[in-house]
């Protein structure tokens, strides 16, 4: 039996199956979670909480299981939604001033499917404003604190989700990904984070970036969870042009298929930044791991992270031409270094809009080759960092200062361009005492194979039971 100072640590696997056992009820869960949320949310994660919301659908969730009616494995699983996503009936603000007031009529379809999947509402987390940024330092709606040590931002932009989840206030969060923004913050909290393949999941409903790299996706403590999120939220939808049909398949199938004769590759050369040497010692751990559980480990080359950052300039314009009628109207309204990004990306041509899509289509064709023909996934740090300050402008990496926004989204952004499925996994505390984590990815579609990987990786790289006593230890040194 899971005891109920406890449940706040659980998976949702664990939460599930007590759920199922009729040893937890949705309604005591709730309860548990709501209480936490209230008493455990300096990390400013959620800007929204509804908690009458939440605890209707408790109720009618307890309901069904006494009526021998269980929707699957999220049924009474609490949860939390980016504040990039509607909601009906919750306000829904896109970490924008503009919307503060805003409350949708209309579930987002990957909330609809998660709510149909039994799965409750708590509330809304912080997002970096209009998604566009990697800290969650929003200046309409607060800073959000990294849960390992406060003052320490949690990364971006779904860095509310990634404090919910690392936090203990929620099992499972959603997230938002179109440089970094799920696995960002799932690095530097110590979760899992799941950017599926472009188009496993619909983005209707959520407020674009730039659809063409936008993806959405599972922050949880588990690959298993994560899996179990997957299986919820993947389906294709006619009203999203950019949902794609797959077979529909169970993520969690593959998960404890071991690892012998897996090709894992990695690409040395690939250096956009300097790592940590916290974050490089990660790295190698993983590779030795990985080779303790029968993979080998494949040396490829890359495209250069010139061309790769060359290609993103796609990304900045497409940002802008999402915001540019808003932006002229209330160009107040938004945040200073969001001015800033916009008004940088007002300044490109046609040509090199047409030489960044070739250049894009390149390091596609590139990276899957690796993942198709060379390899079944490739293994790379997330972040090149542990958490920096918040309100640090540079980082210092081997001697070089070098901007916090370029740094942390140096090695997720290639993901993006690519649409590949791709997951972060945590690996350990770094030098600095804050968490570090790989990355891995695998071909089109083949999520259930990023899962298994990620899953015999997390196990024994880092297990979430070390992670939880790293956690204690370090906000107990944090407090003394």
């Amino acid at each position: 039996m899971i005891m109920h100072a406890e449940l706040h640590r659980k998976t949702v696997w664990e939460l599930s199956a007590a759920i199922a056992a009729s040893t937890l009820s949705p309604r005591e869960l709730t309860d548990a979670l709501l209480a936490r949320v209230t008493a455990a949310n300096t990390s400013n994660a959620f800007v929204t909480v509804c908690a009458d919301e939440a605890r209707r659908a408790a109720d009618r969730l307890t309901e069904e299981l006494t009526r021998g009616r269980r929707r699957g494995p999220l049924h009474g699983i609490p949860i939390a939604v980016k504040d990039l996503t509607d909601t009906a009936g919750v306000r829904t603000t896109y970490g924008s001033s503009l919307f503060r007031d805003h409350v949708p009529t209309v579930d987002a379809d990957p909330v609809a499917r998660l709510r149909a999947a039994g799965a409750i509402v708590l509330g809304k987390t912080n997002t970096h404003e209009f998604a566009c940024g990697v800290t969650t330092t929003n200046p309409h709606y607060g800073a959000t604190h990294n849960p390992w040590r406060h003052g320490y931002v949690p990364g971006g932009s779904s860095g509310g989700s990634g404090a919910a989840v690392g936090g203990g206030l929620v099992p499972l969060a959603t997230g938002s990904d179109t440089g970094g923004s799920i696995r960002i913050p799932s690095a530097l909290c110590g979760a899992v984070g799941l950017k599926p393949t472009h188009g496993r999941v619909s983005l209707r409903g959520t407020y674009p970036m730039a659809a063409s790299c936008d993806h959405i996706g599972p922050i949880a403590r588990s690959a298993r969870d994560c899996a179990l999120a997957l299986n919820a939220l993947a389906g294709f939808d006619p009203a999203d042009p950019w949902s794609r049909r797959f077979p529909q398949e169970d993520f969690t199938r593959d998960l404890e298929r071991p690892l012998r004769g897996r090709r894992i590759a990695v690409a040395p050369e690939f250096r956009p930044c300097p790592l940590a040497a916290g974050v490089d010692a990660a790295l190698a751990r993983a590779c030795e791991t990985l080779r303790a559980l029968g993979a080998e480990i494949v040396p490829v080359t890359l495209p250069s992270s010139d061309e790769v950052l060359f290609a993103a300039t796609l990304v900045l314009v497409e940002t802008y031409t999402q915001h540019a009628q808003q932006f002229a109207a209330h160009p107040d309204a938004y945040g200073a270094d969001v001015r800033v990004q916009l008004e940088f990306a007002k300044g490109f041509d046609a040509t090199t809009l047409v030489q960044a899509q070739y250049a894009r289509e390149r390091v596609a064709q590139a990276v899957e080759l690796v993942v198709t023909d060379r390899a079944d996934a490739l293994l790379q740090p997330t972040v090149p960092v542990e958490a920096p300050a918040i309100g640090a402008e540079f980082v210092e990496l081997r001697g070089q200062a070098m901007p916090v926004t370029l740094v942390l989204a140096a090695y997720t952004l290639l993901h993006n361009l690519v649409r590949l499925p791709t997951i972060a996994v945590p690996a350990g505390l770094g030098d600095g005492g804050l968490p570090t984590s790989v990355q891995l990815t695998t071909a089109a579609g083949r999520e259930a194979l990023a899962l298994n990987v990620a899953h015999q990786l997390e196990q024994a790289l880092w297990p979430i039971e070390q992670r939880w006593r790293d956690l204690d230890r370090v906000a107990a040194s944090s407090r003394a």
